[in-house]
């Protein structure tokens, strides 16, 4: 979907949001990289049957590519945060006749060891029964009002880093109102366990060397307190990302807690046209 248009001067940017949460609820952090440019942005990614990740998330893949064969030709800037900069990157990587560029938003590679074990686990059947799958899956989804999600949901110690704004708008975006007036989650909880479960990290990282092995600008921005980038090896990532690499003082949700200091790094890693 096209999530707003302006037609200023910089390329383009296609905006990936990360698993579990619609692009509306990035309103605060997209609105500064709008002023100046065109931007697209699918706002539930795999949220239909059709897009479910599968293995590898081929269909999320194929959903966002879909997305940006419709797109005008010439250059493109591709950003995402989490999973959407895994699935920016993956996208990126097959435009070998587009100028594109792109950043990632707290999307660490699984590097070494850990690939192995993740390998390991996804071959065993392992993602579906430990880690992050199982607790998406039990994941509170339903409130018989947006009153008592926003109070169930306004509790919890990450929505607290968000900055002022943001959580409105997770409320707005994040969840459908059902005819009976209840409310639940836009993105189903079973879609963000199968993402989860399915993970894409050798995809993702073959699609960053194949980037950097054309040349193509590859920013990476960092959560300095990120839980999710510690477990990937925050020190092999790192030295992996190299000069390429922008750090925050947040945890992994970078454009909820500070939306425009995220903002302004994305530009200075874009660059100019």
């Amino acid at each position: 979907m096209l999530w707003r248009t302006m037609t200023l001067s910089l390329p383009p940017l296609l905006f990936l949001h990360a698993n579990g949460y619609p692009a509306g609820v990035y309103r605060r952090f997209l609105e500064p990289l709008a002023g100046s440019r065109t931007l697209h942005a699918i706002e539930a990614l795999g949220a239909d049957a059709q897009h479910g990740p599968g293995r590898g998330w081929r269909r999320l893949h194929a959903q966002v590519c879909a997305l940006v064969e419709r797109l005008p030709e010439g250059p493109l800037d591709l950003v995402g945060h989490s999973m959407g900069g895994w699935l920016a990157a993956m996208a990126a990587a097959r435009q070998r006749g587009r100028p594109v560029r792109v950043v990632l938003i707290d999307s660490p590679m699984v590097l070494g060891w850990r690939a192995a074990l993740v390998s390991a686990a996804k071959a065993a059947g392992l993602t579906w029964r430990v880690g992050p799958a199982p607790v998406a899956a039990r994941r509170r989804q339903h409130w018989a009002s947006r009153d008592e999600a926003r109070a169930h949901l306004g509790e919890k110690d990450f929505v607290r880093r968000w900055a002022p704004g943001v959580f409105e708008d997770f409320l707005r975006a994040g969840l459908h109102t059902l005819p009976d007036g209840s409310v639940t989650l836009a993105i189903p909880r079973e879609t963000e366990r199968d993402v989860y479960a399915t993970i894409a990290h050798r995809e993702a990282l073959r699609a960053v060397r194949r980037l950097r092995a054309r040349g193509v600008p590859v920013g990476f921005i960092a959560g300095r307190d990120s839980e999710e980038l510690r477990l990937a090896g925050r020190e092999q990532n790192r030295r992996f990302w190299g000069r390429d690499w922008v750090e925050l003082p947040t945890g992994h949700l970078v454009p909820m807690e500070a939306p425009e200091a995220c903002a302004q790094a994305v530009a200075a890693l874009l660059g100019p046209a």
